[in-house]
């Protein structure tokens, strides 16, 4: 078994280095966005851990605690820089969707590939579907998804370990990812129900339980100063109240808005279609042996998604695509699964798509290196229109740039992030970086960085003095010395 398993991770890590540079333009287009922040907050969360300044931390109701913050600890020591350890991050995380295959049913050879494909699409679309290569953006939900799918396959065995070992993954899970019961909970939870029958009331149990265990983690993780914002600060409950008030008052009117969750956002309206076109024509092809081979599994599956949508219309969240990775996850997974039911397609596809990806990828060399060079070119520019400012001297900016200057300037700055109505704003960052600074009111800081024309035209007293890449650094009317940039 452990041969088998590095047999895997081996022609895995050969599928990720032949492919690499689909993961490059993901990492440079995706630290060059909006996203960047909290892409970043796990690798400088490790690196104050380790420089000994950890303490001020306020991380995100879904705290990503487990694995991806105790991993990026980790890998700090061992990496040489930012990029490399995002790039062996990378590669974990492209492990997942081959895991979670598997544990669907999905043959070795086509599980390969619904990894791969997850590579490549997310090479196309850097900056959406990119995210679910980055620590803290949610791609965990398919390890926990596996991880639990194996207990369930090994409940009956009883053993004391695996009891131990589901109550610290639930536990976790509660505690670091919520979107995990957002996504695949319900699924999950039907099928121990409809596998173990009365059984399921231990792991339901359990699941209960873990609940309250991470309550306490939580609090205990304040005695090492740092914070987790609570679900409460989004009044989710009262949104729910609300929702559930009008589905039952207007149910049409509840329809209509996950009708519009569904279409407003393109990409996401896009992906529903290619879900629905490939589970249609897989549940046909299917049709007349559903209760063989476990496809009622597969029909469960199916609905995860549906079931995802309702849940975020009920607590009125905007849909993203991370949060519904299992969207061009389904695609991939059931696009294989049909081929899996043809012993010629099971036999010779696999080999063909893979030919077929090399080939693409090959076609597509030159442009993904001229996209790589221009996002360091990006970064690079803006480090150097960086250092015309006096890094002595406190600067205000809004919230996404200044991890991005913690991560990769080798000057120590003082940033402190504000809102675009000039109010402090510390969100998932550690509050010690802004030392008493963040008691000073906006008007204060002689100069800054924002990523929005749109906050200059807010902001009172301010003037443009230098834009750059994406970034407009301002300056403070009436200000002067050594916070003017040098031209």
């Amino acid at each position: 078994m452990r041969f088998r398993a590095f047999k895997s991770l081996f022609f895995l890590g050969i599928l990720f280095a032949s492919f690499h540079l689909f993961y490059g333009v993901i990492y440079e287009n995706h630290l060059g966005e909006g996203t960047d922040s909290d892409v970043l907050y796990p690798f400088l969360f490790a690196r104050d851990i380790w420089m000994g300044t950890g303490i001020g931390w306020n991380l995100p109701p879904s705290t990503t605690l487990f694995p991806d913050i105790f991993l990026s600890i980790l890998l700090y020591p061992i990496t040489g820089s930012v990029e490399s350890f995002h790039l062996i991050y990378g590669f974990f995380v492209f492990l997942l969707p081959f895991a979670f295959a598997q544990s669907l049913g999905l043959k070795k050879s086509n599980s390969y590939l619904v990894s791969l494909g997850f590579l490549v699409l997310a090479g196309l679309d850097p900056n959406q579907l990119g995210q679910f290569f980055f620590p803290s953006f949610h791609g965990m939900t398919f390890l926990f998804a596996a991880w639990v799918l194996y207990e369930l396959k090994h409940w009956e065995e009883k053993g004391k370990h695996q009891s131990i070992r589901f109550l610290f993954l639930i536990t976790m899970i509660w505690l670091s990812e919520y979107w995990f019961f957002v996504n695949i909970a319900p699924f999950l939870f039907v099928l121990v129900w409809i596998r173990l029958r009365w059984k399921s009331l231990v792991p339901f149990g359990m699941t209960l339980f873990g609940f309250f265990l991470s309550k306490i983690f939580a609090k205990g993780f304040s005695f090492f100063g740092i914070g987790i914002i609570k679900t409460e600060s989004f009044e989710l409950i009262p949104k729910l109240k609300s929702s559930l008030l009008l589905m039952i008052q207007n149910p049409s009117q509840s329809l209509e808005g996950i009708l519009a969750s569904i279409t407003k956002d393109p990409l996401i309206y896009q992906w529903w279609e290619r879900y629905l076109v490939i589970g249609i024509v897989f549940f046909m092809i299917t049709s007349f042996r559903f209760f063989e081979r476990n496809h009622w599994k597969d029909f469960l599956f199916f609905l995860s998604p549906f079931v995802t949508i309702v849940f975020l219309n009920l607590f009125q969240i905007e849909p993203n695509i991370r949060y519904l990775y299992i969207l061009p996850f389904g695609f991939l997974y059931f696009s294989f699964r049909s081929m899996e039911l043809n012993l010629w397609f099971q036999k010779i596809f696999p080999t063909f798509i893979l030919v077929a990806l090399f080939i693409f990828y090959l076609g597509k060399h030159s442009d993904l290196i001229t996209k790589i060079k221009s996002g360091e070119a990006k970064r690079t520019h803006r480090m150097e229109c960086l250092m015309d400012f006096d890094p002595n001297v406190p600067g205000a900016s809004s919230y996404w740039p200044i991890k991005y200057i913690y991560a990769f300037s080798d000057k120590k700055w003082t940033l402190v992030p504000f809102t675009k109505d000039g109010v402090y704003y510390p969100w998932v960052a550690n509050t010690t970086w802004d030392g008493s600074w963040k008691d000073q009111p906006f008007p204060s800081f002689p100069w800054g960085v924002t990523e929005s024309k749109e906050n200059l035209q807010i902001w009172q007293g301010v003037e443009l003095v230098k834009e750059c890449e994406g970034w407009y650094f301002f300056q403070r009317k009436g200000s002067g010395g050594n916070n003017k940039p040098k031209n």
